[in-house]
């Protein structure tokens, strides 16, 4: 169930990144100051902080509560507050860098992101 929330906070993420998309298309490719590149590393470099931050909160509340054994939380943690987190809001940025409107990026994220889930 923790990897179905994914689907709902990446759809709130791809909103400021096609804003900020836009600002870029608009004001910043012409004026030739900064490359695309600047723009998304800046993105997934702000993003990291606030994803270890919330699902380590999501991870403390959960792991001992359901009565997990301590020999596997830190693993869990890896993955579950670390590289999953990273995985999903990367994977929603790129699907928002290729369309032009959040309505369709939510579109398309879910429906590429329900094949990662079924696998």
């Amino acid at each position: 169930m923790a990897t179905v929330l994914a689907a709902p906070l990446t759809n709130q993420l791809q909103v400021p990144f096609i804003e900020t998309r836009k600002i870029y298309e608009i004001r910043e490719r012409p004026s030739r100051m900064y490359n695309w590149t600047a723009l998304l590393t800046s993105q997934l470099l702000a993003e990291i902080p606030w994803n270890i931050i919330g699902s380590s909160l999501f991870f403390l509340c959960w792991f001992w509560t359901v009565g997990f054994p301590n020999s596997r939380a830190g693993y869990t943690y890896l993955v579950y507050a670390v590289l999953f987190p990273l995985y999903y809001t990367s994977f929603a940025q790129a699907v928002a860098s290729m369309v032009p409107s959040a309505e369709l990026a939510a579109l398309l994220f879910s429906v590429l992101f329900s094949f990662v889930l079924m696998l």
